[in-house]
């Protein structure tokens, strides 16, 4: 099945593994000094996600991830405690952003880690300036209502603030894409501009991580460019894959279509099994449809 790469998607992707998140956190964390004052607070290779399986779906989104942290202390009990962290990705301001992060740590955090303090953390990567000075739950509501604060502390952290251009062959290889990526996918003079010094890091993972990842960038940045500029867009990128003998954009593109046309008939083939015109035998024979995926379908 195939799957969009999203803002949302491609940031999941990205910052799924607690290592690479910690190292996000970490950079962001030198201009951001409420991130400091947390950060200080919690040993970052303690680290853990908290899987989907723990929240309910129509609470938990695509795009939002969560981890839990321990303290940093010396003191055994005290280092025992945990600290919830909500990560949700915007590209552009939302005024909902509240109620929907309040909605992910009632589900994530009250309900299923025993309602620790949580911090939730807005990765933000949109052309508009986005600050939250002050946030209140009810905002429709009388002034005397507004008194009633989040259930958790809120840091907007912009990617545009996180790291200067020179500093990309410092950061790590899947950070450093992402980051430019995320950075400059409004601006496509830029995005072209370090998108090589971006990709060179690859070069230090095997290269099937490395192609991997470099599809999913080539997926997710396309979707944002129209035209000519997507024409331009495709070749620099191109010439970037081409330099360190990636695999080619072509490639990734044919998979792609195969992949829209392997789920098209998997739509098809199971709408027809529903309306009981084929077997799941017929479908694993006649559209090529995994027998797994095939014997999981109910009528």
């Amino acid at each position: 099945m195939t799957q969009k790469f999203s803002h949302d998607s491609y940031v999941r992707s990205v910052l799924k593994d607690p290592v690479r998140t910690a190292e996000l956190l970490r950079l962001a964390s030198r201009k951001n000094s409420n991130l400091a004052q947390f950060l200080a607070t919690v040993n970052l290779d303690t680290l853990q996600e908290i899987s989907e399986a723990f929240s309910d779906t129509a609470t938990h989104g695509a795009g939002d991830l969560a981890f839990t942290v321990k303290l940093e202390s010396d003191e055994p009990k005290q280092a025992e405690l945990l600290v919830g962290i909500i990560e949700e990705h915007k590209s552009y301001p939302e005024a909902g952003i509240i109620p929907q992060i309040v909605k992910y740590w009632f589900q994530i955090m009250f309900r299923n880690q025993k309602n620790i303090p949580t911090v939730a953390i807005v990765l933000y990567n949109g052309k508009d300036p986005y600050r939250i000075e002050k946030e209140v739950m009810y905002p429709n509501y009388p002034e005397y209502y507004h008194k009633i604060g989040l259930p958790f502390l809120l840091e907007i952290v912009d990617v545009s603030e996180i790291f200067e251009d020179f500093e990309i062959p410092m950061i790590s290889p899947k950070i450093a894409l992402a980051l430019v990526a995320l950075k400059y996918v409004f601006n496509g003079e830029k995005l072209k501009k370090y998108l090589k010094p971006a990709m060179a890091g690859l070069k230090s993972l095997p290269r099937e991580e490395a192609e991997d990842f470099l599809t999913q960038t080539f997926i997710y940045l396309k979707k944002w460019f129209k035209g000519e500029a997507k024409e331009q867009f495709k070749m620099d990128f191109k010439k970037c894959s081409e330099v360190y003998g990636y695999k080619s954009i072509a490639e990734v593109e044919e998979e792609e279509i195969a992949e829209k046309i392997a789920h098209h008939d998997e739509s098809i083939a199971k709408t027809m099994f529903k309306a009981g015109k084929i077997t799941q035998d017929d479908a694993i024979s006649y559209f090529n449809i995994p027998e797994e995926v095939a014997h999981s379908w109910k009528r």
